[in-house]
């Protein structure tokens, strides 16, 4: 089976999205803290953040050690040997899912990625549910504040030697600090999912893209998984809100929502 994960020339052009530099006038930012697996990790060693939600800032950190970082890498080179990837020529590939997985090969991936990375993002799901918390924040308003930190992400398409499907691990995004649609997207899911918001991924694999989407009473674009809508959330560039559809992506049947189980 061959698939294709992404378009090489996106018309958003994506790769002029940078990690947003918070303006002198925004003041100091507000730290949510730092998330380091193990938590013995040096603080030092991890990757930090700082991005905008409207009028605010904020920064947080996040790291994982050698040895968690090389157990990601394994588990993720597992998965792709279980379905018998084999990377194509440009953003192609082959596999071959396991019967367990046919007709759903999308949701075994996004799921399996899950479950291996779960306890690893819950160290920085935990900084956001204290804010949350906290802040009293409900649940269109911790989703805000996970989509701006997770936009902020800078966009890179993986390469061959460093990913398979065409993306990476949520534990990789956070931690090398780039990711593309998909992986994002997934990123997003996990942390939402822990937070208590009912979120999954959208794909359009036609097109070449993917999204977050999140069941919430929002305006603008949704799409039905059941008798469930997920409003449509742009997670590859800074700046777009809830529901708001790329014109260049309003294509009809051309998008699924795709459960994920997140533990």
């Amino acid at each position: 089976m061959t698939a294709v994960v992404e378009a090489a020339h996106d018309p958003l052009d994506w790769e002029q999205t940078v990690t947003q530099v918070v303006p002198p006038e925004l003041g100091p930012s507000s730290s949510l803290g730092a998330a380091l697996v193990p938590a013995s990790l040096p603080v030092d060693r991890a990757r930090r953040y700082t991005w905008r939600q409207r009028l605010e800032s904020w920064q947080l950190a996040y790291g994982v050690s050698p040895e968690v970082h090389q157990r990601v890498d394994d588990d993720f080179a597992a998965l792709a040997e279980e379905f018998e990837y084999h990377p194509g020529s440009g953003t192609t590939f082959t596999w071959t899912p396991p019967p367990s997985c046919r007709d759903r090969e999308w949701e075994c991936v996004f799921s399996t990625l899950a479950k291996d990375d779960a306890d690893d993002i819950a160290p920085l799901t935990e900084l956001f549910r204290r804010k949350q918390q906290g802040a009293s924040l409900d649940a269109r308003e911790a989703t805000e504040l996970v989509v701006t930190f997770v936009q902020g992400i800078t966009y890179r398409l993986p390469t061959e030697e460093t990913a398979a499907f065409g993306m990476l691990p949520p534990t990789t995004v956070v931690a090398d600090g780039s990711g593309d649609c998909d992986s994002k997207a997934l990123l997003a899911v996990v942390m939402l999912r822990q937070l208590g918001v009912d979120a999954q991924v959208l794909l359009a694999s036609g097109l070449g893209h993917a999204a977050l989407g999140v069941a919430l009473p929002v305006p603008g674009k949704k799409f039905s998984l059941g008798k469930k809508k997920y409003a449509f959330v742009e997670v590859t560039t800074p700046g777009w809100g809830l529901g708001v559809l790329p014109p260049e992506y309003d294509v009809p049947n051309a998008w699924k929502v795709i459960p994920v189980v997140v533990p």
